[in-house]
Formats: C-alpha cells, structure tokens, sequence
C-alpha cells in the first residue's frame, strides 16, 4: 500500500513538478502576435518535454492545435490572416515554421549556434544543418543537429506586392 501511494503521487506529481523546474520559454511579439522563439534554450526545453508536457506549454503560451493530420502540431493566434508561426513536435525533433520571418531571429540564432563550432552541410533541398555538441556536466557531450532554410516569398497586401522570407528551423537530437 505504501509503495502503490508513492508510486501514484510520483505519477500523479511529475508534471507539476516538471512545470515548475521549466524555465520559461523566451518569445518575440509582433503588432501581430506574440510567439516562440526557435532558439537553442527554448529547442532543449521543447526536445526535453513528452506529449502531455508539450501540449501544456503549447496551451500556457496560447497556441492552438492545428489540426493537419499531425497529433503535436500548433499555431500561435496571430490578428493577421498571412502570417504562420507554426510549431510541430515529432518524435525526438521539433520544427518551427515561421512566416514572414524576421531576419534578426534567424541571424541571432546562427550566431549563438556558431559559439558552439559546429560541423556545417548542406542538403539538396537547401536546408544547412549544423551540428553541434553542448557540454554537459558528465564526460558524455549532447548533441543537437539544427536545420535553417530560407525562402523568399511574397505577399499582396494594401494592393501592393511585398518581398518576405518564410523559414522552417529544425532542431533534433
């Protein structure tokens, strides 16, 4: 009896407990919207976090469930009917999709990606990986792999044309 108690509180706690060790996801808010950032703390915390964990941070930060036939796919509520922050979640990778995308986002997350001297390629799709290894507190390195493509697109607005970038970041263990 006293095991199956402790058992039940184990499971029944560690969300809770999970939750409030999570430290708080960093975002960027636009005159449009307020969202996540794909950035290298906010990727280990998303990578870290099970299903039920995930829809959690999903809710608390006020995405929604997009329902495309993927289970952990959600969308930031964006007043804008042309933009897309998507985040996705499949497997032991997390993808962000963003749309128009703020230049200085992907050059800062490049920039703190590079710290760690990563190995670099490129696919044939266009997509440049980089992989990296963060120090950990025992002998064994994390390894991380980050993709980032780029794609210029446009927009009618205001009947004009405007130049925008699209990107999809990947991060994945």
């Amino acid at each position: 009896m006293k095991h199956g108690l402790i058992l039940f509180l184990s499971v029944f706690l560690s969300p809770f407990v999970w939750a409030q060790n999570t430290p708080a996801l960093t975002c960027e808010s636009d005159e449009y919207s307020t969202y996540i950032l794909p950035n290298l703390a906010n990727a280990l915390v998303l990578l870290d976090a099970n299903q039920e964990q995930f829809k959690g941070l999903m809710k608390e930060y006020r995405y929604q469930e997009f329902h495309r036939g993927n289970g952990l796919e959600y969308l930031a509520p964006s007043s804008r009917v042309n933009q897309m922050r998507l985040i996705r979640k499949e497997r032991k990778q997390v993808q962000f999709l963003l749309s128009p995308t703020k230049l200085s986002i992907i050059q800062q997350l490049e920039k703190a990606i590079k710290a760690y001297n990563p190995v670099i390629s490129k696919d044939f799709s266009g997509m440049t990986w980089y992989q990296i290894d963060f120090p950990t507190s025992n002998s064994t390195p994390l390894s991380m792999k980050i993709g980032i493509k780029m794609e210029e697109d446009s927009e009618d607005r205001v009947g004009r044309t405007w130049a925008i970038w699209s990107s999809t970041i990947i991060f994945s263990r």
